[in-house]
């Protein structure tokens, strides 16, 4: 029994949090693509600012691919059939198109769906940037009731690019274009306006109200989470701020491969809050080391962590 408690939450708990868990991929996209866009409205040469910023992220997902390169070819067998020519073409190709350790997909959905968003605003204008993105996403969803040349195209894609179409960087497309809109300046100088407390009201309606409209209604409720979040007057302290940060980025690139070695070294650890409170604590620990020896010398490439 005590078992059972240590590995699943109890019905009430995961009647609640699955709703909210389901809001957070869509947010990390809204809130990076927000950031990103905002600052490359106000830069001269916007093509220079978008190579620099995909250099960043490839810098930073290379790193833990390599860190987390044994789990990697633990998990994925096909790595490891064939040639070792076969295998490095396999990661390579996972690594643009797919993902290589858990959770990496985010890299790979921002890699190639920020250049994509930002041709799209210049082809359809700042308000029609979502349309084709949107059009994505309902094949994503509901890819039976689509044409038949376009369920081809879904099946080639599966089966050569990536199984799972809403893990892909096709699912963060619609996100990230949301993001788009929302960092223009006439839309901020909008959302400056909107009361906070006004604000999280409509998140908690739009929540309440998501189950009656399809799709439509999460998207609302992730644009005022978003409003919300950005009206907070939260009190000043850049030191923490830049702090919570990195500790965002290391805990999100630990967290999900390293709970891969408790299972794999003891049978009966399963997902639970026993494994949640042990990858917390790796991971504070992993932040905490990372951010005190990154200017140690013979350590300066940790910076590259983050």
């Amino acid at each position: 029994m005590l078992r059972g408690v240590l590995r699943y939450p109890p019905p009430i708990l995961q009647y609640l949090i699955l709703p909210i868990e389901g809001l957070a991929v869509p947010t990390f996209f809204v809130i990076s693509a927000f950031l990103f866009f905002s600052k490359l409205r106000k830069q001269s040469n916007q093509l220079q600012s978008i190579a620099h910023y995909e250099k960043r992220l490839l810098v930073l997902y290379g790193f833990w691919t390599i860190v987390w390169m044994p789990i990697i070819l633990m998990q994925r067998t096909e790595y490891r059939q064939g040639s070792v020519f076969h295998g490095i073409c396999l990661i390579v190709k996972d690594f643009f198109l797919k993902d290589t350790f858990d959770a990496s997909w985010f890299f790979v959905a921002l890699l190639i769906g920020v250049p994509i968003i930002y041709g799209l605003g210049k082809v359809f204008k700042e308000w029609g940037v979502w349309i084709v993105p949107f059009g994505v996403t309902q094949i994503i969803y509901h890819p039976s009731d689509m044409p038949v040349c376009i369920q081809n195209g879904i099946t080639w894609f599966t089966e050569n690019i990536n199984p799972n179409l809403g893990l892909s960087f096709l699912a963060g497309l619609l996100w990230i274009s949301i993001g788009y809109i929302l960092s223009n300046n006439k839309v901020v100088d909008t959302i400056k306006r909107i009361p906070n407390k006004i604000a999280w009201l409509s998140v908690l309606a739009f929540f309440l109200l998501e189950g009656y409209i399809p799709y439509v209604g999460q998207i609302l409720v992730v644009i005022m989470l978003f409003i919300s979040a950005y009206t907070w007057n939260l009190p000043s302290n850049d030191i923490l701020y830049k702090r919570l940060r990195v500790y965002s980025i290391i805990f999100y690139c630990v967290h999900d491969s390293f709970k891969k070695i408790p299972k794999y070294l003891f049978s009966s650890m399963h997902n639970g809050p026993l494994l949640y409170v042990i990858t917390l604590i790796v991971c504070w620990l992993s932040s905490e080391f990372i951010i005190r020896m990154k200017d140690v010398r013979g350590f300066q490439w940790l910076r590259y962590a983050y």
